[in-house]
């Protein structure tokens, strides 16, 4: 039973936190990002999904519901990161610089920008997705 929900959740929990200490790197840290953020480097959306999927072709096999489900479900995940939600944050960038120049001394008034992931950061949640399942798998198998 961890295999099919508890790991996934790990997964995905522990993707974040990297990302939190990658977005750290640069800026100072700032434990907002652990659940709010939506994009950025690596993707644990995509590698939660991922996580889920594995789970899913090891254990039910690749002719089974349960995985063709779960790969559905990665595919419009992983495609709507890509392409609607990255599409969004550049219209967030856009309306950050309307808003600048109708309201400016408001500096308040902002929508987040950093919404979608790039096609990398996606290939690295995948990635993360397949190994960290594998690993906490393999880890839980021998306890």
């Amino acid at each position: 039973m961890y295999s099919l929900i508890l790991i996934p959740f790990l997964v995905g929990l522990i993707t974040q936190i990297i990302k939190l200490i990658i977005d750290s790197i640069p800026n100072n840290l700032n434990w907002q990002h652990l659940f709010k953020d939506y994009g950025g480097m690596p993707s644990a959306h995509t590698a939660f999904v991922t996580s889920l999927t594995t789970v899913m072709f090891l254990q039910e096999g690749v002719n089974s519901a349960a995985f063709a489900l779960a790969l559905a479900l990665a595919i419009i995940v992983i495609r709507d990161a890509i392409g609607f939600r990255r599409e969004i944050g550049y219209n967030a960038v856009l309306t950050n610089m309307l808003a600048q120049k109708i309201f400016p001394n408001n500096p308040e008034i902002q929508i987040q920008e950093r919404i979608g992931h790039s096609f990398k950061e996606v290939l690295v949640g995948l990635l993360l997705g397949i190994v960290l399942y594998l690993i906490f798998y393999w880890f839980l198998l021998k306890f």
